[in-house]
């Protein structure tokens, strides 16, 4: 991240709405990562999360503004209160160390009588070629590393569920079913792999993430520092 041309530039911003008989039904804002300079990892890193942004709006086009719509009608139906729906995609970094760059986008969607989505996006990078790193990167070749994630979280969940967390009956097989390896992140404690809201628990439990400390034997791999 030191060298010129792989160090982090100004956000990539947009925003969009869609009206309805006049009305603006729904707006859509978004902001994701860019890299400075003119290099080829540089151009790579960028044209994917501008293609990103493009993807959400068409996807907020064709599946938020119908319900958008809908919401509006229905409360002018019967003179009932109402709001604009909104969504919002936004981005963090999670860990940079080196030439590795964990980037987490969240996207927070509102459209009113209907409760609150949330959806998650995450990519770990190598920056050296601006292409996005597999979680096998990361464990020992011998290691099935999906395996791996699926026997950490099965061990880890009883425990939450008996701090009250609000998982479903049937978790063990929701865990397996669910569990996506491209859904994983890095910080500074760990790996994080997660899954989507509602695949394995109550909407109330947001998104079910797990950290798996690092461990440089059997996985997963700490980030090279420098």
């Amino acid at each position: 991240m030191e060298r010129e041309g792989l160090r982090l530039a100004e956000a990539l911003t947009e925003e969009q709405a869609w009206e309805a008989d006049g009305i603006t039904v729904l707006t859509a804002s978004v902001t994701l990562p860019q890299l400075a300079g003119k290099s080829r990892p540089a151009k790579r890193f960028n044209r994917y999360y501008r293609r990103f942004c493009r993807a959400y709006f068409t996807y907020c086009k064709q599946v938020l503004l119908p319900e958008a719509e809908a919401s509006c009608r229905d409360a002018q139906a019967v003179s009932a209160p109402w709001s604009v729906a909104r969504a919002e995609l936004s981005w963090r970094v999670s860990h940079q160390s080196g030439e590795m760059l964990s980037i987490v986008c969240d996207a927070r969607e509102t459209v009113s009588g209907m409760p609150p989505f949330f959806i998650r996006r995450s990519e770990v990078w190598d920056l050296s070629a601006a292409l996005p790193m597999p979680l096998c990167e990361f464990f020992p070749a011998h290691i099935r590393c999906k395996k791996a994630l699926l026997r950490f979280a099965r061990e880890q969940t009883p425990a939450r569920i008996e701090a009250g967390a609000a998982y479903y009956e049937n978790w063990r097989a929701a865990l397996r079913r669910t569990l996506n390896t491209r859904n994983f992140y890095l910080t500074g404690e760990g790996l994080c792999f997660y899954y989507p809201l509602c695949a394995v628990a109550g909407a109330k439990e947001g998104i079910v993430t797990y950290t798996i400390p690092y461990d440089n034997e059997r996985g997963p791999f700490a980030p090279l520092i420098g």
